[in-house]
């Protein structure tokens, strides 16, 4: 059994051919032989030799003509000449042709013969290895997502550069070839002086290189790389080659920005709804004020139109706090939601900011055009329509905005399996990485003096709840391009609405006790419910509400959440547990959810928020009431 590729030895002495013959074949090699040059010639070609051993002298062609008329078939195989006389000249013409690896005079000299065999065979091994690691490298370099690039030290010569260049960077991997330092006109320009001199310390030894930045494609769309760099050095230590391996990470760098934007707004939103919570407990006060007043000196105009403007303010003031709370409100309350094309929120979001987009700019002599020709047939979502009408109103504006001398805004809806995605692009004056970091947080405005920087991190919070995302895309002097996605729904029902109950005011006297640590609000109800005719007791902490109400029955007790040591969540159950229960208002300054209200130990009949108008009060009263 062959170990080893053949070996065809080409010799007129047979004697020498046998000789030679047996000693290969005992040293594991499989060996055949032939007397003259033309039968080795057409031997060869048939049967392939790695190794062709020919005397330079045969009777009936030179062996140079074996060499040439082998090589020309079977460029792979390689010859040594048999000298029978050596000279100058004989040894010129043997080592002049290509393949002729060396030459061997008579009479032979075995181990030295032997040495150049193995020393050839194993070189050829060593190159198939090679070789077929060279075609596994390829392989695995043509098949991954990752650019995978060999250069010189100076970027002067791309050795190689694996096709997903072409994906990652837009670019064909020969316009690299044949400009090899272009890889740098791509890369963002707040990005690329960092990265290059990066990548010079690295070459020159004082760092390691693994760099996130920012290329431009072609098509002008933004991707964030992660590139790392490895040096391949000499014997010397000198740098002879540069491999890198650059990942396109833009999937998950929008990941982390969505990720750190709910970070943040969760523990601003913490904040937020302390802040909110005090600042409703000082417009109640303002506002219960403002209410009595104006009843007490209803007949003095001068008087209730002031009042009139401090109540305007407060309730002012009451949407503010409102919309700090939304921004960061995440909970899907799926209960006000109805299937909706979106198309048609678009349309009436554009149909509401005519005034400002047609009306305002024609007298300004500006124009804008709103292009809505791509908006595709698309399933409907799950939505509450007001809520994504004002996502699309902001949108709009915040664009009109960027567009002060007229342009073009475009609309754009298509969708996928599960999801409907919609764009909206203006070209107007786009955004720096710095705003467009920050056009979610909320107060954040580049509008000076002029509204409240809630408008995005509404928006923001919004989508949110629709399980949804929100993309932005801009630069300065370009343009910007939000891309908004939610999933669809298969329903078509809208949930039906309940009858309007017939109000009807209770005439009676009720006994009610006000629990509030706030004690300027326990008066302002005190005052206005006593001037209705009902008994009031007021109470500032709730240790002594609970105890009075074992011994004291109440028709209706209205109570705060927050409050010090008990809280209006003790209260509320221990009011469940009575025999006799009073009818439970719960008031409160806190914006998020009431939790536990549901529970049979935590039910309460109606639930009114800071600051409220009177009003309101009344008819939460009347109807809990009315219910009996």
């Amino acid at each position: 059994m062959k170990t080893i590729p053949d070996i065809l030895l080409v010799d007129d002495n047979k004697e020498q051919c046998i000789s030679l013959h047996d000693v290969l074949e005992e040293k594991g090699y499989s060996v055949e032989y032939l007397h003259n040059g033309k039968d080795a010639i057409n031997l060869a070609l048939k049967n392939r030799y790695e190794l062709v051993i020919t005397d330079i002298r045969l009777p009936d062609i030179p062996g140079t003509e074996v060499v040439s008329e082998i090589s020309k078939s079977l460029p792979s195989t390689e010859f040594i000449y048999i000298i029978g006389h050596a000279s100058l000249e004989t040894a010129i013409e043997a080592v002049k042709q290509e393949h002729v690896i060396s030459y061997e005079t008579k009479p032979l000299s075995l181990d030295r013969l032997l040495s150049t065999i193995n020393q050839i065979f194993k070189r050829r091994e060593t190159e198939a290895k090679l070789k077929e690691s060279g075609d596994l490298f390829r392989e695995l370099a043509e098949n991954i997502p990752e650019v995978f690039w060999v250069a010189s030290p100076d970027f002067e010569q791309i050795l190689y550069i694996s096709p997903a260049f072409e994906t990652v960077w837009g670019r064909t991997c020969k316009s690299l070839y044949e400009q090899p330092k272009s890889w740098t006109d791509n890369i963002h320009p707040d990005d690329c002086e960092k990265v290059i001199k990066a990548l010079e310390k690295h070459v020159q030894g004082k760092a390691s290189f693994a760099e996130e930045y920012r290329i431009i494609r072609p098509d002008g769309s933004i991707r964030w790389i992660l590139d790392c760099a490895f040096s391949v050095k000499s014997a010397s230590g000198a740098t002879n080659r540069i491999i890198r391996i650059a990942k396109d990470i833009t999937e998950r760098k929008k990941m982390q920005e969505s990720l750190l934007q709910s970070e943040k707004l969760k523990s601003i939103g913490t904040i937020a709804s302390g802040v909110a919570h005090e600042f409703n407990n000082i417009l109640a006060i303002i506002s219960g004020n403002v209410q009595l007043l104006q009843v007490t000196y209803k007949d003095q105009e001068d008087l209730v139109e002031t009042l009139r403007t401090i109540k305007r303010v407060a309730d002012d003031g009451a949407k503010i706090s409102s919309k700090m709370l939304q921004f960061s409100k995440t909970a899907n309350d799926s209960i006000e939601y109805v299937p909706f094309d979106i198309r048609e929120l678009i349309k009436q979001s554009i149909d509401f900011t005519i005034p400002r987009w047609r009306n305002m700019a024609q007298t300004k002599g500006i124009n804008y055009d709103m292009n809505t020709e791509n908006m595709k047939e698309i399933p409907n979502i799950l939505c509450n329509p007001s809520e994504i009408r004002e996502v699309f109103v902001n949108i709009i504006n915040n664009a009109l905005d960027a567009m002060p001398d007229g342009g073009c805004m475009t609309f754009s809806t298509w969708s996928n399996k599960d999801t409907v995605f919609i764009r909206i692009s203006d070209n107007g004056e786009g955004m720096t990485g710095e705003v467009k970091d920050s056009i979610f947080d909320p107060f954040f405005t580049t509008k000076t003096a002029v509204g409240t920087g809630l408008g995005m991190s509404t928006a923001y919070g919004i989508i949110n709840r629709h399980d949804g995302k929100i993309e932005v895309e801009s630069e300065v002097r370009r343009g910007s391009i939000f891309t908004l996605q939610f999933p669809t729904t298969t329903k078509t029902d809208s949930p039906s609405e309940l009858p309007e109950q017939e109000e009807k005011t209770i005439s009676r006297s009720l006994r009610i006790m006000v629990i509030d640590d706030e004690t300027a609000i326990c008066d302002i109800l005190d005052n206005f419910l006593s001037k209705k005719g009902h008994l009031v007791r007021t109470v500032d902490n709730g240790t002594e509400a609970i105890i009075l109400t074992r011994n004291v029955d109440y028709d209706l007790v209205l109570c705060d959440i927050a409050m010090p040591e008990v809280s209006g969540y003790n209260v509320i159950k221990a009011l469940n547990g009575l025999d006799k229960r009073p009818k439970i208002g719960l008031i409160t300054g806190w914006g998020e959810e009431i939790k536990d209200v549901d529970k049979e130990d935590m039910m309460v009949d109606f639930i009114i928020r800071k600051p409220f108008d009177f009003p309101e009060l009344t008819n939460h009263i009347n109807t809990a009431f009315n219910t009996d």
